[in-house]
């Protein structure tokens, strides 16, 4: 047997999580990345309450179950799961920097899509939750 060939398997969990790190980085870069140039925070307080978003979608990537939102007079947190850490930092983005809401219902499902204004210009922002919708300024 070749010596190598024993160290095959020790050698999938450092490429695996490079890989993932990789590709994380990438879906960064589709939108979360823009808007974190002007609005990424240290951390999200510890007194503010996360619901994960069951749809959203920034800039051309979706987060769909993998982001959560913190809802305050101020404005939204936002943030991604643990594994997600790669190119998304914690985000606050006041109530200010969201432009008009436009409602869309296909079947059964609502979907709210907005854009948030960010030093490169305007990200879209596609979201399904009645409170983030109520909680936004008309």
């Amino acid at each position: 047997m070749h010596p190598i060939v024993p160290w095959l398997p020790l050698l999938f969990l450092p490429v695996f999580g490079a890989f993932w790190c990789l590709v994380v980085f990438m879906i960064s870069r589709m939108g979360w990345s823009r808007l974190a140039e002007a609005y990424a925070v240290a951390e999200v307080p510890a007194t503010v309450h996360r619901q994960t978003l069951m749809y959203l979608r920034i800039g051309v990537a979706k987060y769909n179950n993998a982001a959560r939102m913190g809802l305050t007079p101020q404005g939204l947190y936002l943030s991604t799961w643990k594994i997600f850490f790669v190119g998304h930092p914690p985000l606050f983005i006041p109530w200010s920097a969201f432009g008009p809401v436009q409602e869309e219902t296909f079947l059964w499902a609502k979907t709210y899509t907005t854009h948030i204004s960010g030093p490169g210009g305007a990200v879209r922002f596609q979201f399904t939750s009645d409170q983030l919708r109520a909680a936004l300024p008309d």
